[in-house]
Formats: structure tokens, sequence, C-alpha cells
């Protein structure tokens, strides 16, 4: 059976043993990889909201057509400056 086990890892374009990092040094590798888990679930559930949204908006668009609401006509108005 193989073992697993990660030996090293890369930072900032260098790599390091594991069996050569202090226990800070190993903390601030977990920490940096949970912070990127945390990004990463983030970052998926903002595709879900955003889909979600998406669906919301097309079906607000067919409820708008279906009971035929009108928006409102916007008139622009030009500003004429006096002459002082």
């Amino acid at each position: 059976m193989a073992d697993n086990k990660i030996e090293q890892v890369s930072f900032n374009n260098e790599v390091y043993l594991i069996s050569d990092l202090t226990p800070r040094a190993v903390e601030g590798f977990n920490v940096l990889i949970k912070a990127q888990q945390k990004l990463n679930d983030i970052a998926t559930e903002v595709k879900i909201l955003q889909a979600g949204q998406a669906g919301v908006s097309a079906d607000l668009k067919n409820i708008i057509e279906e009971d035929k609401i009108k928006p409102q006509v916007q008139i622009e108005q030009e500003q004429v400056e006096e002459d002082k």
C-alpha cells in the first residue's frame, strides 16, 4: 500500500520539506490552505446565487410580459442655460 503522506510544500516559487518546517510555519500553511478552501467555497456559493438571481430575473421578465405591465415612458428634458 502506498504512503500518501505529503513530504514537501510549494510556496512563493520555492519548495520546502515538511520536516524542515517549524510549528509556526506549519500553522501558517494550514491557515493559508483553509483560507483558500473558504474562498473556493464562497466562489461556488456566488455562482449558485448568480444562477438563482438569473432565474428569478427571467421569471420576473415573463411575469411583466404576461401581465402586460407597461414601463413608464421617460421624457428627457433639455436644460437651457440662461444667459447671464
